[in-house]
């Protein structure tokens, strides 16, 4: 399909170029005709002139100056001929034939020739040009890509793709998609060790950017999973360079999320699936991702010690008198009530969508150094943002509860409702 839409698309101007250049030669051909046509009827006229100056002059007596006269006359009729015949299709046959010679005559002169021999060149000249500076195994990468993208599951299909990329990744060994695609294929059809090979290669040929992150996020899965879900030490470097150049790389949260939940240490488990879920907060994976916070917490309040400290159940819902987008995100937060500017004890966050519900905010959902256990006193604050940030703006909708005392066991139980939008 390029190499077709590129020939029609050279077709297509060359005739912007030819036809203009084929129609102003016709034109002129006919006008040379027109002006030979003036140039003989102002000649005879001349003529004239000249024998009825003779004339007059008594040189010609009448009989001399009616056969010259005759003569000049049967000449004019000889050179215009053809204009004062009649139409008709022998004629206009004829007309429009000499009319094309002339036209063919008028497109060899140099005047038109140098573009002529511009635009036939010039396809050459692009191919050229391109076939050097372009960047056409790169479509082709993309097109073995979408048909990778549109073909999960299809195992067929993945074998032809992995002989394809093979062997464009033979051709252009310092192209880094050929073998990350290559990868990708390997590993929907459970070649892990192959697809860590190929992943590596592709990691060594990529600049410190986020796409290097994410290839080394894959390479260090891979290695974790060919080790027996062994997080060793060259699993730990894979993750620190990645989270070096991206920490928010999605590849990493999910291995180093998948490791923490394997060991049940739910605590850092937590605190990677809500990283996780600040990437898209609004898409169903993180819904996903929310179930598995509370999951993991209730696991937390049944251990001893795990949950220990004080508890808020909070219930939170949306006005009825209000309508919001359902994509809009509520940020629901506990801060000490004794000490303004810090960060929030606890919390948690979700869409309009999810309205209502409810949240158990305990120390297993502490946000930064601080826990609801160093609080003597808090107050609870809800927030639908409607530009997706935590921090109020004008137009958001706001609620805020009364100081609540905490103590090492305290069980707290409050209502939200967002109705009061922010001035």
């Amino acid at each position: 399909m390029f190499w077709i839409g590129t020939v029609g698309l050279f077709l297509l101007s060359v005739l912007f170029v030819l036809g203009p250049l084929w129609f102003r030669a016709r034109i002129q051909s006919e006008n040379s005709d027109e002006l030979r046509e003036q140039a003989n009827i102002a000649l005879f006229q001349e003529r004239s002139d000249e024998l009825e100056a003779e004339f007059s002059a008594g040189n010609l007596d009448q009989q001399q100056f009616d056969l010259l006269l005759s003569e000049l006359q049967l000449g004019l009729l000889e050179d215009i001929e053809l204009n004062e015949k009649p139409a008709s299709p022998a004629n206009t046959s004829q007309s429009a034939s000499a009319s094309n010679r002339g036209a063919l005559k008028s497109l060899t002169t140099l005047t038109y020739l140098m573009p002529l021999i511009f635009v036939l060149a010039l396809p050459v000249l692009a191919y050229g040009l391109y076939s050097y500076w372009g960047y056409i195994d790169d479509v082709q990468v993309m097109d073995l890509f979408q048909r990778t993208a549109d073909n999960r599951g299809n195992s067929s299909e993945t074998r032809e793709l992995i002989i394809a990329l093979g062997e464009l990744a033979q051709a252009n060994p310092d192209m880094p998609w050929a073998f990350y695609f290559l990868a990708e294929n390997f590993a929907a059809v459970g070649l892990l060790e192959e697809a860590q090979i190929a992943y590596q290669k592709a990691a060594d040929l990529l600049d410190a950017t986020p796409e290097k992150a994410l290839v080394l996020g894959r390479i260090a899965m891979a290695m974790y999973i060919n080790s027996e879900f062994n997080f060793d030490t060259r699993v730990r470097a894979l993750v620190d360079e990645a989270r070096a150049i991206n920490p928010n790389e999605m590849s990493v949260l999910q291995l180093l999320a998948a490791d923490a939940e394997q060991r049940e240490d739910y605590s850092d488990a937590i605190g990677y699936w809500r990283l996780m879920i600040q990437v898209n907060p609004n898409g169903e994976f993180a819904e996903e991702l929310r179930f598995r916070i509370a999951a993991a917490q209730e696991i937390l309040a049944e251990r001893d010690g795990s949950g220990a400290g004080p508890q808020i159940n909070v219930a939170l819902s949306l006005s009825p008198e209000v309508a919001l987008d359902p994509d809009l995100r509520v940020f629901l937060a506990v801060r000490n009530a004794e000490q303004d500017g810090l960060p929030p004890l606890a919390a948690v966050d979700t869409t309009v969508s999810a309205l209502p519900t409810s949240f158990l905010l305990d120390n297993t959902s502490a946000v930064g150094p601080y826990n609801l256990s160093s609080a003597e006193s808090v107050y609870v604050t809800a927030m639908v943002s409607l530009r997706g940030v935590a921090t109020p703006s004008p137009g958001d909708y706001r609620v805020e509860s009364g100081m609540l005392a905490l103590n090492a066991d305290a069980q707290v139980a409050l209502e939200l409702v967002l109705s009061e939008r922010l001035p």
